[in-house]
């Protein structure tokens, strides 16, 4: 009989949870000297109930043959934690699956480190935006982005690293071979092309509603540092942030609206010291030892350079909205002129005091008609993380709000 034979006998064993099994590999050395064992010594040398030890008393292989037999015929690799191509990672925490199936190829973690993108099934356009852009981003710089592959959040931010071909892994709750949700069939292909769609659990496991908050600490167990876009007070993401706390790792989240139901999890997350603020994706790169990329973020520049690049950018900005409207010539350069270097005509506009020239411009483009962030992005071709960190601010600030993903001006 293969070693593998046991292993699939001793990680079938539902009665037993992983913390379980890996106490008893640390106490007995393999599953095959646990295989070995008879009942009585269960009785005598472990502290396990009746059922469990009922459970280790059947030695029956019929079930590893069949889930050997399945991944055969289904391409679905099988990983023990013997296996060089297991997770280092992964080990590291106290109930790593004692088994993985795997199909795809799990991307060089040490190489290319793993983050954690979670947050709600039902996302604003503002989630959306930012996972996408965070995924895409963190992928750029190196990064594999993790998730469980969910609509909303996890779906956004995966697509973000695929679209500059970055690595990812999508962890399941169930079997490899049913797609879940069924929405994502063409995008779990894409993952497996540049990544791994990976689960505990063998072919045909159905996706109960219990397994998904056991699957999310394989989530935050792969990663060095998670992070939480949008989530509600309940929330499987939430769930999700905890695992990683206790796990050791970095945990951030992105701030929105204190009135956002969406995002008060995240808030109280920031609010009691449990993440980290991330803004844009080098706050999360410099934490995991990645090259910070470039940024348009003001925090991150020189006085002098500010004001320079920030004009610039305005000027770039009022070209493409005063083309797209017809201005003439003359007017466009009077226009440029008041607007930028000389604040008072600003009244004109109905426009209240903001913190920025990007803010500035950002009002202008609402006054002339923009409703929702993608209208902003569209006239100005600002970065997506720039532009939703700015809306936020405005929010924060009272200057305007968001319904249903339309903007509302306060003013």
């Amino acid at each position: 009989m293969s070693k593998l034979s046991y292993w699939l006998w001793l990680s079938a064993k539902e009665e037993l949870t992983a913390l379980v099994k890996n106490q008893l590999l640390e106490c007995f050395g393999t599953p095959e000297h646990l295989y070995s064992m008879a009942r009585k010594e269960f009785i005598e040398k472990t502290r396990l109930n009746k059922k469990q030890i009922d459970a280790l008393s059947d030695k029956s292989l019929k079930t590893a043959d069949a889930i050997q037999f399945d991944c055969e015929k289904l391409g679905i690799t099988i990983l023990t934690m013997e296996d060089s191509a297991y997770p280092e990672i992964l080990c590291s925490i106290p109930d790593p699956p004692i088994v993985l199936y795997v199909k795809g190829k799990i991307p060089d973690l040490d190489r290319k480190p793993g983050i954690g993108i979670v947050g709600t099934r039902k996302a604003t356009p503002y989630g959306m935006m930012t996972a996408g852009e965070f995924g895409k981003q963190l992928a750029n710089a190196g990064a594999t982005i993790i998730s469980g592959m969910a609509l909303g959040i996890d779906g956004a931010a995966m697509r973000g690293a695929l679209s500059v071909g970055g690595k990812t892994i999508a962890v399941f709750a169930g079997g490899l071979n049913i797609c879940y949700p069924p929405e994502h069939n063409f995008l779990m292909g894409d993952i497996q092309l540049s990544g791994a769609v990976i689960s505990e659990n063998p072919p045909s496991t159905p996706h109960n509603g219990f397994r998904f908050p056991i699957r999310n600490r394989i989530i935050s167990g792969l990663s060095k540092a998670v992070l939480v876009v949008e989530a509600p007070m309940r929330s499987g993401a939430l769930i999700t942030a905890h695992e990683a706390l206790e796990q050791g790792r970095e945990v951030f989240a992105v701030p929105a609206n204190i009135n956002a139901p969406n995002s008060m999890g995240c808030n109280h997350l920031i609010r009691d010291g449990e993440a980290a603020m991330a803004c844009e994706p080098n706050d999360i790169l410099c934490q995991i030892g990645l090259r910070p990329i470039a940024s348009n973020y003001k925090s991150k520049k020189q006085p002098e350079q500010i004001h320079h690049n920030e004009k610039q950018t305005v000027e770039e900005m009022w070209d493409r909205i005063l083309k797209r409207s017809n201005v003439q010539n003359s007017t466009h350069d009077k226009i440029k002129s008041e607007k930028i270097e000389e604040p008072q005509q600003t009244k004109e506009f109905s426009i209240p005091k903001v913190q920025n020239e990007i803010q500035k411009g950002i009002l202008e483009v609402i006054l002339q008609g923009a409703e929702t962030p993608e209208d902003i992005l569209e006239q100005t071709d600002l970065p997506v993380a720039r532009v939703m960190t700015e809306l936020t601010m405005m929010e924060l600030d009272g200057i305007l709000r968001r319904e249903n993903g339309i903007i509302i001006k306060n003013f």
